[in-house]
């Protein structure tokens, strides 16, 4: 299978790729460093994925390639695997052959499908309750050393730092976005309340219960019937 890994970095590798992580404005760019980085650390890695739980569902946030994705979503589907593991109980997971672990069938059964016969997971800590994982995949049994174990676990800790940094900057759009929607919203109710109010005589709390019962009679949103209110007035002005 095609080696994702590129030249090896300085010898202080992990720190050199900290820099190169931290200094990425893109987040999904950052993401997938760390994962490329897994196979640039170690020599024997031939993929990698980054996984993260959110709201109790893991996901994969960032991979080398189609294979490591595939690796990660078998373990998805019945909610149980080497990265899981690792990520839950924040302990290295270390398969030394796919071929014969029988801890993990259906995720040895996809590993091996896409040409893995070792995996070495390593717990991301993200904050004092986000829980995640960097997956890394070789091509050949005990593909992984105790060395490898030990650089994998360094760098891990400053993977944490970006990946809860990139949590962090989605939580922040979320939020963003979210203020921006309550916004709107807020701007186009007052505007039918304005309708309702001219048309009908209402004071501003009639207008907004008229609103409201619209909006329970038809099972539809406050601000789909405010929008419908004064797209109305503006085409029975336009007339």
């Amino acid at each position: 299978m095609a080696d994702h890994r590129a030249d090896h970095p300085p010898a202080d590798a992990a720190a050199w790729w900290h820099t190169r992580l931290a200094d990425d404005d893109n987040v999904h760019a950052a993401l997938r460093r760390v994962a490329e980085a897994g196979c640039h650390l170690l020599s024997s890695g031939q993929a990698a994925s980054v996984t993260t739980i959110e709201l109790g569902r893991p996901v994969t946030v960032a991979s080398t390639g189609d294979a490591a994705l595939a690796a990660d979503s078998a373990q998805y589907d019945v909610d149980d695997g080497p990265c899981l593991a690792a990520a839950r109980h924040e302990q290295v997971v270390l398969i030394d052959d796919v071929a014969v672990d029988d801890r993990w069938p259906h995720f040895g059964r996809a590993a091996l499908a896409e040409g893995f016969r070792a995996s070495l997971s390593i717990p991301l800590r993200l904050g004092a309750t986000g829980r995640g994982g960097l997956n890394l995949y070789g091509d050949r049994p005990g593909a992984f050393t105790e060395d490898d174990q030990d650089v994998a676990t360094g760098f891990a800790a400053q993977a944490s730092v970006v990946v809860a940094n990139a949590q962090a900057s989605w939580a922040a759009f979320d939020a963003t976005r979210n203020l921006t929607l309550a916004l709107e919203s807020r701007a186009v109710i007052e505007q039918a309340k304005g309708v309702l109010i001219a048309r009908h005589g209402f004071s501003d709390d009639d207008a907004f219960d008229e609103l409201r019962r619209r909006s329970q009679a038809t099972n539809r949103k406050l601000r789909a019937i405010a929008a419908e209110v004064v797209d109305q007035a503006r085409r029975h002005g336009h007339r």
